[in-house]
This record gives C-alpha cells, structure tokens and sequence, in this order.
C-alpha cells in the first residue's frame, strides 16, 4: 500500500534532497528510513538522534 504524502505539510520531496525522497520537512531524514527502523524494532527517538 503507497501513502500519498503530497498532501502532508510536514512532508516534502525536493529534487535534488536525499536523491529525490520524502523526507521531514526541514530536514535530510527520509520518511521511509524512519518505518524501515521501526520495523526493524528500532525506537523513534533513535532513529531522529542518529540523522544529519
């Protein structure tokens, strides 16, 4: 199942920016890196600590 993010404030895909993904906006920290973490049983709180 594809989320459309376009329509998330808090989203945005800049071409150019982490290769064209949906990152947080303001941010380098793409929305997918943040699921796949979860997934993999790692805490939220983790995943933001260790992004650029």
């Amino acid at each position: 199942m594809a989320i459309d993010w376009s329509e998330c404030p808090l989203i945005e895909k800049v071409p150019g920016k982490v290769s064209g993904a949906w990152v947080f906006k303001g941010t380098r920290m793409p929305v997918a890196t943040v699921f796949e973490n979860l997934e993999d049983g790692c805490p939220s709180k983790k995943s933001w600590s260790s992004s650029p």
